[in-house]
């Protein structure tokens, strides 16, 4: 038995994280998987919200890329309309891969303090945008700077904070774009910035061989929690549950940003 404790010890320190943390993450996993199949909320923003508690900012961003990349890429397979996203958002594509890049440099240069704190207001822009933005329209002729700006801020603050929720999220809900087109669009975004921080996180040494092999082995709980948020969300009310959660994760960001003041100031 201790033989056994010993060696489940080695490991968790083999891979980087320590038993407890590795529970923490599994069960985020599984927590925000659930809440995607049941209410539609964003996987990589719930994990975020919890693992920035856990693990900290900068061990909790590279153990959710591979999960995300799997689940964008199946969207993007299953939308179809491809071509035609591709050549109208050809600029948002092309503006977040800069963006990667320099909130990476941030990544590895600044504090994690601050970028917690901005994580948290991130956090909290969602939640409000979710709440209120029933009627958002954005006139055509700002298109294509919006396609640019909203690319590159949103790939900046991916790379900074793993976040890829906004801006680009209210920018293209604003074009008021068909379900098959929208989801095409934001999902091949998502695949662009996923790849980029695969390939920073990598280079600078947060992307090693114990958050790759613990990303694996979270797409079973992954799996099972978008499946039972799926089965249940036939049975619930996804609306209530989503008010909810979204509720949860303000109170998540506006803690993120108390627990960072108040550790500063102590």
């Amino acid at each position: 038995m201790m033989d056994m404790e010993a060696d489940m010890a080695m490991a968790a320190e083999y891979l980087g994280y320590t038993a407890f943390e590795i529970a923490i993450i599994m069960f985020t996993f599984f927590f925000a998987a659930f809440v995607k199949g049941l209410a539609g909320l964003g996987f990589t923003t719930i994990c975020l919200a919890v693992l920035a508690y856990t693990v900290g900012l900068k061990k909790g961003i590279p153990l959710i890329v591979i999960p995300g990349l799997i689940s964008d890429l199946i969207l993007v397979y299953e939308a179809g309309h491809f071509r035609e996203s591709f050549s109208r958002f050809w600029r948002i594509y092309l503006y977040s891969v800069p963006g990667v890049v320099i909130g990476l440099w941030f990544l590895g240069w600044a504090s994690t303090h601050w970028l917690t704190i901005l994580l948290g207001f991130i956090i909290m822009a969602f939640v409000g945008y979710a709440l209120l933005s029933k009627n958002l329209k954005l006139k055509t002729h700002w298109e294509k700077a919006g396609s640019s700006l909203s690319g590159f801020s949103t790939g900046l603050l991916t790379g900074m904070t793993g976040s890829q929720l906004m801006p680009i999220t209210p920018f293209l809900v604003s074009l008021d774009l068909p379900r098959s087109h929208f989801i095409q669009t934001i999902n091949s975004f998502f695949t662009v910035v996923t790849v980029m921080m695969i390939l920073g996180l990598t280079y600078m040494g947060l992307l090693h061989l114990g958050a790759f092999a613990i990303s694996i082995t979270g797409l079973v709980f992954v799996y099972i929690g978008t499946k039972s948020g799926n089965y249940l969300g036939r049975r619930f009310s996804p609306i209530l549950f989503r008010y909810c959660v979204l509720v949860m994760m303000l109170f998540s960001g506006l803690g993120l940003i108390i627990k960072e003041v108040w550790l500063n100031v102590m």
